[in-house]
């Protein structure tokens, strides 16, 4: 676990001239695997999304994924990711609450673990969560979330994996 903290503290820092946030999150699925996840979003993108679909806010997010079976921590798995992720404003300005949703692409050192067998190191990755901005002196935020990651039948068996999270995202 040491060595999988060291390089996502390398990878952050390399990459922060670039990134507007940073986020650290702690997962777990009902297939009794628990992970972590760190990584970083930019924010400031100029594009403008069509005004039929809410006028969400574009952000692309980069992230070091790690899980491990809660039954044998000596089974796990490590995957990077990059998703664009909307993002719509549903309440006020002070502290604002959004929903945010995306789907990216993922790539996966292994193609199992515990009982999941995924074919592919190539997965997909489908999210949705509410992000909370819980200070009006801070941009802060908390989210809770639900990840899917699945490679849409590319190959079988396409077991897939599904998490349950919560993150803490730090603006610089």
């Amino acid at each position: 676990m040491w060595r999988i903290t060291s390089l996502v503290v390398l990878i952050i820092l390399s990459f922060s001239p670039l990134a507007d946030e940073i986020h650290f999150t702690g997962a777990y699925s009902t297939d009794q695997l628990r992970g972590i996840r760190a990584g970083y979003r930019v924010t400031d993108l100029p594009v403008e999304l069509p005004t039929w679909i809410g006028s969400p806010k574009l952000h692309v997010e980069a992230a070091l994924n790690h899980w491990q079976d809660s039954d044998n921590t000596a089974d796990n798995i490590t995957a990077l990711t990059i998703s664009p992720i909307l993002s719509w404003q549903i309440t006020g300005t002070q502290r604002p609450l959004f929903v945010e949703a995306g789907i990216g692409g993922s790539y996966f050192d292994k193609t199992k673990i515990s009982n999941r067998r995924l074919s592919t190191q190539f997965q997909f990755e489908d999210r949705v969560s509410l992000s909370w901005q819980y200070s009006h002196n801070s941009k802060a935020r908390i989210a809770l979330g639900y990840t899917h990651y699945s490679n849409a039948d590319i190959k079988r068996p396409n077991d897939g994996l599904d998490f349950f999270w919560l993150s803490w995202a730090l603006p610089f």
